[in-house]
């Protein structure tokens, strides 16, 4: 699996922003701010780099106080990842990709997925601090929506080195991890473990797309055979745990296992999906009826499963996709433009409200600094207080990084 506040994917793994959007806001944001840095003092610059922050990284619909407390635990414990990622043109979009998240029902899948368009190393670096090293970002916690299943829903043995050779996923629920294009998977056995090479594919807006690969090593239960654990994993102390429902590995063309998952990791406790893996590239029909009686064994339905698209052709170049759009009439691109277009222009009103707030605020501190702070709680105020940064080291970490992502 992957992750959650900058959505960073595991083993699986919307649309982004779109970049001439991204680049809109972080100018804006960069530019207000910079003109503000040339007029004020050290001590309006620590301020003016806390709202930065807070502006970037945090949900709008927030509790104040919490957002204070996530900024002040980033500036303070996080200061060089959070410069390195405002300086990032991947890591700075997908920041502007994640706003285009905030309050929607799929929040969380939409965050994954921008992680998923946008991961890097320079995301990776500020989740480990933010989330595993200073839990900084509060972990999203279990609701229950994929819980451990009964024992006797498990197969009652497995032997894992069946398991070894080349898999595909021909069809998965939950389109957030499961259902990814051209899904091959080659296991092997090594000192008793169970070890996977996971490659699959990620869309791109465009009609293209880019490869993404991972190792997993699991281990099997001693008591329930039916059960891989693959734990002790570096990268955000994820947990992922395979529950076997069904199988069938006859050495014939509509072989098959059926795998059932939930996980946990620093930042969130209880995702899940389940995936059938098949020999074929396509999920052989002959083994539905099986599939279906495993599937409501653990209380779903598997006709809500998506099958997958395994033919992993090689990508046609640019102008051929788009024309290739356009000629079919296909409403897909449509539809989703519609869609961005309509969160570009909530999330543009959002920002240019948030500069806007910014500009007036920035006036009247000009006129009297306690304007700024006079709406604040008592608690909010202690917060501010708490961000006790040398201005030379704000200015050393966001100075230089600050006009970088101007430029760029």
């Amino acid at each position: 699996m992957d992750l959650f506040i900058f959505g960073c994917k595991f083993n699986n793994n919307l649309h982004p922003f779109p970049s001439g959007v991204s680049l809109w806001v972080m100018k804006n944001l960069v530019q207000k701010v910079s003109d503000a840095v040339k007029e004020w003092r050290h001590l309006h610059l620590i301020k003016v780099v806390g709202l930065l922050a807070c502006t970037l990284m945090f949900i709008p619909s927030a509790n104040a106080v919490d957002a204070l407390k996530t900024c002040s635990c980033l500036l303070k414990e996080c200061r060089i990842e959070l410069a390195k990622c405002i300086a990032n043109p991947s890591c700075a979009a997908n920041v502007a990709c994640l706003q285009t998240c905030n309050n929607r029902p799929d929040e969380t899948e939409c965050q994954i997925k921008c992680g998923d368009l946008f991961e890097n190393s320079v995301v990776d670096e500020f989740n480990e601090c933010a989330v595993s090293r200073k839990k900084c970002v509060p972990r999203k916690s279990d609701v229950g929506e994929f819980p451990v299943p009964d024992a006797a829903a498990l197969v009652k043995s497995f032997d894992i080195e069946k398991f070894t050779g080349k898999w595909f996923i021909s069809s998965g629920l939950n389109p957030t991890f499961d259902t990814f294009d051209c899904q091959l998977h080659e296991f092997h056995t090594e000192s008793n473990k169970l070890m996977g090479n996971l490659t699959w594919r990620i869309r791109t807006p465009d009609g293209g797309f880019f490869t993404r690969s991972a190792m997993q090593r699991f281990v099997q239960d001693p008591n329930q055979p039916g059960i891989l654990y693959n734990h002790d994993n570096e990268y955000l102390h994820y947990q992922d745990d395979w529950y076997i429902l069904s199988s069938k590995i006859e050495n014939q063309p509509d072989d098959y296992i059926f795998v059932y998952y939930r996980g946990r990791n620093d930042a969130w406790d209880g995702y899940g999906g389940a995936v059938i893996y098949t020999r074929s590239s396509v999920l052989p029909e002959s083994i539905v009826p099986e599939l279906e009686k495993a599937a409501k064994s653990v209380g779903r339905d598997f006709s809500t499963f998506i099958k997958t698209d395994n033919t992993c052709g090689p990508e046609p170049p640019l102008v051929e996709r788009l024309e290739k759009k356009i000629e079919e009439g296909e409403r897909t691109i449509v539809e989703e433009v519609e869609q961005i277009e309509e969160e570009v222009e909530k999330v543009g009103k959002t920002e240019l409200t948030l500069i806007q707030k910014l500009a007036e605020g920035f006036k009247l501190l000009q006129q009297d600094e306690e304007n700024f702070l006079r709406n604040l709680s008592k608690e909010e105020t202690e917060l501010l207080n708490q961000l006790k940064m040398e201005a030379g080291e704000i200015e050393e970490l966001f100075g230089q990084s600050l006009p970088i992502r101007k430029l760029r």
